[in-house]
């Protein structure tokens, strides 16, 4: 497999070529020894996760007194707790880092850019500034469109059916295989506040080198809680979870103007996000949303 992963990610070079004079700090050499870098690690990255029924949503808990009771009351018509199954499939073990996705854009020909309203910036790739927003190890935030490209090129260079996880997919490996003693999606189920309170009290909100904060959950995935909300495939809706109340492997609905995103606060916890809004700084500009992501391999077999 190595090997024909090898030959379609330097079957790319073609392309390349084209792109040496836009970026004459990578030659092609270094172009080469970087596709087969990423091949390696989107194989040996995935972590493969056992499927089974758990509940998804806000799945509560019974007091003192018996009585169930959401964690969070305000979005419970939403996340409302309905049964799911999963077939197994394989999650990265990382978010998709700048260095990762600087090489996709690179393979293509598409454009080093900022995109944060209507008017894009160009950006240097390929950043070795540990400090910089586009540092090299830390996760890539870009917009869904590009989040879902990224894993699809991915999947046909290395002819494996690579996706954007599902968001049940992403609730039930961020929960421990839907554990309800996940209530955070954290290495311990618990609030990854508590853990910057105590060693690192001022780095919960910015973007660190991917792996490097919190350790990995039980199954082997790292920041599901934090360093970047993240991108999944399904369109959003509020009454999804209440209109099926038991479902085997769900995509979501068909359509839809908002995609979900997985939030950083309860593991359970999901909002929709649209592709762009209008900016509250200028009536002729329009705020591009992005956010971190990683890829799913959508097949019940292990990589």
């Amino acid at each position: 497999m190595r090997k024909v992963l090898t030959s379609l990610l330097l079957g790319s070079i073609g392309l390349l070529a084209g792109c040496q004079d836009k970026q004459p700090g990578i030659s092609k050499h270094e172009l080469q020894n970087r596709l087969t870098q990423l091949e390696s690690r989107v194989l040996d990255s995935l972590i493969f996760i056992e499927g089974g029924t758990f509940i998804m949503g806000d799945f509560g808990a019974v007091g003192e007194d018996g009585v169930w009771r959401p964690y969070f009351p305000p979005t419970i018509e939403e996340d409302r707790p309905h049964e799911v199954t999963l077939s197994s499939y394989s999650m990265s073990q990382h978010k998709t880092t700048w260095g990762d996705f600087d090489t996709y854009l690179l393979a293509n020909d598409l454009p080093f850019i900022v995109q944060a309203f209507t008017k894009s910036w160009e950006r240097t790739p390929f950043d070795q500034e540990p400090e910089s927003r586009f540092f090299v190890e830390k996760p890539a935030t870009v917009t869904w469109q590009d989040a879902k490209d990224y894993c699809q090129w991915l999947g046909a260079q290395t002819d494996l059916p690579l996706d954007l996880p599902t968001s049940a997919q992403w609730e039930f490996a961020g929960r421990n295989r839907g554990s309800k003693d996940w209530i955070f999606s954290t290495h311990d189920g618990k609030d990854p506040h508590l853990y910057y309170q105590q060693t690192q009290p001022r780095q919960g909100g910015e973007f660190v080198p991917i792996g490097s904060r919190l350790p990995p959950n039980p199954l082997g995935l790292y920041d599901m809680a934090d360093n970047g909300k993240e991108w999944v495939n399904d369109w959003f809706s509020e009454t999804w979870y209440r209109e099926n109340p038991k479902v085997t492997d769900p995509q979501g609905p068909d359509e839809g103007t908002q995609k979900i995103v997985r939030n950083l606060d309860f593991s359970f916890s999901r909002i929709g996000v649209p592709e762009s809004i209008p900016s509250t700084f200028n009536d002729e500009w329009t705020l591009i949303i992005t956010n971190t992501f990683r890829c799913a391999l959508q097949s019940s077999s292990p990589p």
